[in-house]
């Protein structure tokens, strides 16, 4: 007596579907990690800022006179006060956001947003800054600043204390 054997030709259901339960977890793990790639790209530029920050706040300490910051088409500039006038300073270089964003300074409730100097009565430029860092170290007029990209949700806040300045998330926009 003679059993033939049947040959198993293709895959079974089960194999089919561990197989595709495999892909749909690795798609969802790679999908979730490209998300975040691009926050990250908005983080960075934000604790970039808060380094420049903080190092405007040192030199205006080390060299014992105010500095001061003023948005314009170079993106933010750094400038010092000396004989009763403001001057553009080339170190720090002129921040730049690699993304639109809108910077304010929050007073309570209140933002009053970061632009351009403006022009005098004869044309030429008038440098003014729209936050000071003072020799002490402290920001004026607001020792908070909220940091808002075009294409991302969360706004970033900037905090000055006695310890220096912190970064917060803010998630609630």
């Amino acid at each position: 007596m003679m059993t033939t054997a049947l040959k198993q030709k293709g895959f079974t259901l089960i194999e089919i579907m561990v197989v595709v339960f495999i892909i749909s977890i690795m798609t969802g793990l790679s999908f979730f990690a490209v998300n975040q790639a691009g926050d990250r790209r908005y983080t960075s530029q934000a604790e970039d800022f808060l380094v420049w920050l903080e190092q405007l706040s040192d030199m205006a300490m080390l060299e014992g006179t105010a500095y001061g910051i003023s948005g314009d088409e170079d993106g933010l500039q750094a400038l010092v006060y000396f004989n009763y006038n403001w001057y553009r300073v080339s170190v720090p270089a002129a921040f730049q956001f690699q993304d639109t964003v809108e910077l304010s300074l929050m007073n309570g409730q209140q933002a009053k947003s970061i632009n351009d100097s403006g022009t005098g009565a004869d044309g030429s430029r008038i440098v003014v800054p729209d936050i000071i860092m003072l020799p002490d170290g402290y920001m004026d007029p607001s020792p908070d600043l909220a940091l808002a990209f075009e294409n991302f949700s969360p706004v970033f806040r900037y905090h000055q204390s006695d310890t220096g300045f912190s970064l917060v998330l803010d998630r609630g926009r």
